[in-house]
Order: structure tokens, then C-alpha cells, then sequence
């Protein structure tokens, strides 16, 4: 009898091994509404007839097996499997998931590739009847989190700042992000799914490839042919994006199966200073392949302390960091270093002494002066102005170039580009 139930589960457990290779397990949760919640997922099936049906029953096997972000903090359902009944839910071609299902979206028509239908769907299931019945059968266990479908992860406190985030594909030294966002399929994906993950806790995120395309519009981002860091230097501080965060991917396999390793590490884009850095492994391995998925089992636990540590160390003493940069015009025979303005002072010690005595708390750094241009590599800006409306770069911007102009009779132009406040001195 002992042989017989061994036997047993052997096959059980081959069964689950099985069922995991029929599905994509790409499964996100979209919302959450009452009892029900939605979910995007796709499917992958020899028939095109067959697509959504598989669709349905990969968002139970990523629920019941590997977990959702969003949904029992990103943890699996089963945790005492009793194959009698969850196979009904996954098991090739079973509708039984259907008495589960609200109602299935196509998103994305089936279409061949490699011989397989693949095709997008919109899912909602009654989420709360599926726990309450996982929980009947002995199945789902976990007493204090029965109803917590999602789980609000921004911390709302007045004293913590959440800033922009652009998420950028980690690089060596040589290569450009269009480079590797066109060659490079996982980092890619990795960057953004990462993306995702901060814009499913409510931070405000900017798109690398859309602002790429706006840069390259205006004819700015490849200017200078071949110079890829100074390109990609110039693409970060114009973002808008208060912190920019670097994303590597290692992938791995065994005979347990694959999984990926991410590496995050996160800087303030004015001063390149490190803010967080957190290297996001998974505990086992899947049975997919799916670079998506593998991505989101890794950060489902690490995002979110990641975050804390960005929101923890951005910006502690008030205060938003621009970089200002000086720039003689090429028809002037000024220099940086010729005196100007109403006490005849060098147009740099000027400029010095303004930014000394208007940065937040006097924090700011030059990083040097030549003849022909000035860089502070960053300024604290203060967080409000004399008339204790908020402050920002093009208030700043503004401030200098009025001084310069009404108080040292100094010709000059400003331009903000993002945190990048660029003046121009004719």
C-alpha cells in the first residue's frame, strides 16, 4: 500500500511538472473590485480554438503554484495540495475554472509562432468564492489574509518622498541603452517589468523607449555619433525622472528547473549619488522559461523594500538636486574668468557666490571652471521660495538669470531640460 501511494504521488507530481509546460504563466493582476479581481494572461495552444481556454487555466496554475504579485502578498494559494480537486482546475482542456470565471477579454487575437497559437486575455474571477473554496478543502491556509487581495504598498507618511523613476537596462562601458533595448531581449523584458512593479505601487514612472524616441525627435540624442555615455548622461538628466534605477539579469537553469537573478541599484539622476541597491533572487526555480514571468517571481518579494530604501534616502533633508551648467556663446571674447558686472568680480566667482549663498542649506558641488564653461555637477535647490510657493528647476532657472541680467547687467539665456538647468552667456 506504502509503494502504491508513493507511486501515486510520483505521478501527481509529474502531472503538475506537465501541466506547467502547457502554460505561459504570464499573470498579472489589473484590478480588484468587491469579490472579483482581473487579471491580464496569456495563452498557448496547437488549436487556435483552444487559446483562451488555456489562457483561463494558467491564471489558476500561476495562483495555485507559483503566485501573483498582488494577490496573498505574491505568495501560491496551495499550500497542502490535494490533486483530487485543483487538478480539475488545471488539467488539460477541464472548463471546471469556468464556474470560477466572471468573464474572459480577448486583448490580443491568437496569432502562430513556432507552430503555436499565442494570444492575450483579460480574465476576472470571483476571487473571494475561489479562497473561501481553496480553504473549505483544506487547500489555502493563511487565516489573516483570506480577503487581502491587493495590498496598498505606497507609504503615505508626510515625511516620505516618492520621487519619478526612469528604470534603464544596466551597461558597459561602450554601449548605449537603444543599443540594448534592441538587441537584448531579456534586459528588455527585465526593464520592464521592473517598471511595472513601480507603477503597480502608484510611483510615477518615465518610459526610457518613449522618452528615447521624444529626445531623438529633436534631433538631440545621437548628436554626438558613437559618444553612447555622454548620449545616454544627457537622455537621464533631461527625464524629468528624480531617480533613475539600473536593471542586470542573470537567468539560470538546472535540472530543478529556471529562474532569474535581478540586479537593482538605484541614483539620484542630479548627483549620481546611490540611493538603494538590492539583488532580487528568487527562492526556487519554475518550470517556465518565460523571461516575463521569471522577472516577476523574482521582484515579487524585493521590490517593495527596495522602494523603501529609494523613498528612505531620497532627498532626507529637503531639498531637490538640479545640475547647472554655464556655457560661453560661441560669438562672445568672454571667458569665465573675465571680470564683469557692476564690481568688475570674475563672471565665475559671480556666479559662485549667487549659488553659495541661494542653495538649500548651502549644499552644492563645482565641479570645475574653465575658460570656456562652469558645472556644478549638483544644487540643492530649495524646496520653496521667498513667497513659500514651491520651488523647481525653472523657478531657479529664472531667479539666476534675473539677477545676472537686472543686478550685474550680465547678457545671458537659460534653458531647463528636465533637472538640467543649461545658461548660455553672450
Amino acid at each position: 500500500m506504502r509503494y502504491f501511494l508513493t507511486a501515486l504521488l510520483a505521478v501527481f507530481s509529474v502531472g503538475t511538472v506537465a501541466y506547467a509546460e502547457n502554460y505561459l504563466q504570464l499573470v498579472t493582476l489589473t484590478n480588484t473590485q468587491g469579490a472579483a479581481a482581473t487579471f491580464e494572461t496569456k495563452g498557448i495552444h496547437a488549436d487556435k480554438k483552444q487559446v483562451a481556454g488555456n489562457a483561463t487555466r494558467s491564471v489558476f496554475y500561476t495562483l495555485f503554484y507559483m503566485g501573483v504579485d498582488g494577490v496573498n502578498n505574491g505568495r501560491p494559494l496551495v499550500v497542502n495540495d490535494k490533486k483530487m480537486f485543483t487538478d480539475q482546475f488545471v488539467a488539460d482542456n477541464s472548463d471546471y475554472c469556468n464556474y470560477y470565471v466572471v468573464e474572459c477579454k480577448e486583448k490580443a487575437a491568437p496569432k502562430k509562432e513556432s507552430g503555436k497559437y499565442r494570444g492575450t486575455y483579460s480574465v476576472q474571477i470571483n476571487l473571494k468564492k475561489l479562497l473561501t473554496d481553496l480553504e473549505k478543502n483544506g487547500i489555502y491556509q493563511t487565516p489573516d489574509m483570506t480577503t487581502n487581495v491587493a495590498t496598498e504598498d505606497v507609504r503615505s507618511a508626510d515625511n516620505v518622498v516618492t520621487p519619478t523613476v526612469i528604470v534603464v537596462p544596466y551597461k558597459k562601458e561602450g554601449e548605449s541603452y537603444s543599443a540594448i533595448l534592441q538587441s537584448d531581449a531579456d534586459r528588455r523584458i527585465a526593464v520592464a517589468r521592473v517598471q511595472d512593479g513601480f507603477e503597480s505601487r502608484n510611483i510615477t514612472t518615465v518610459d526610457l523607449e518613449a522618452k528615447m524616441a521624444a529626445v531623438q525627435r529633436r534631433n538631440a540624442y545621437e548628436q554626438n555619433s558613437g559618444a553612447a555615455d555622454s548620449n545616454d548622461k544627457q537622455l537621464l538628466l533631461s527625464s524629468g525622472a528624480d531617480v533613475y534605477v539600473t536593471v542586470d539579469i542573470n537567468k539560470e537553469h538546472s535540472t530543478a528547473g529556471w529562474r532569474v537573478s535581478l540586479n537593482m541599484k538605484a541614483y539620484e539622476t542630479a548627483s549620481g549619488s546611490v540611493l538603494a541597491s538590492k539583488v532580487a533572487t528568487p527562492l526556487r526555480y519554475y518550470q517556465t522559461q518565460a523571461t516575463d514571468a521569471l522577472c516577476n517571481y523574482a521582484i515579487s518579494d524585493a521590490l517593495q523594500p527596495f522602494l523603501d530604501d529609494i523613498c528612505k534616502n531620497f532627498r532626507p533633508a529637503g531639498g531637490t538636486r538640479v545640475v547647472l551648467q554655464f556655457a560661453i556663446a560661441g560669438s562672445s571674447a568672454a571667458t569665465m574668468n573675465d571680470p564683469m558686472g557692476k564690481n568688475n568680480y570674475s563672471l565665475s566667482n559671480i556666479v559662485r557666490q549667487w549659488v553659495r549663498k541661494n542653495s538649500y542649506q548651502g549644499k552644492y558641488h563645482l565641479q570645475g571652471v574653465m575658460d570656456e564653461s562652469m558645472i556644478f555637477d549638483y544644487v540643492t535647490i530649495p524646496p520653496k521660495d521667498e513667497d513659500g510657493l514651491r520651488m523647481d528647476a525653472a523657478q531657479y532657472a529664472f531667479l539666476l538669470e534675473q539677477y545676472l541680467k537686472e543686478t550685474e547687467g550680465i547678457s545671458c539665456s537659460s534653458r531647463v531640460d528636465g533637472n538640467n538647468i543649461l545658461f548660455t552667456i553672450y
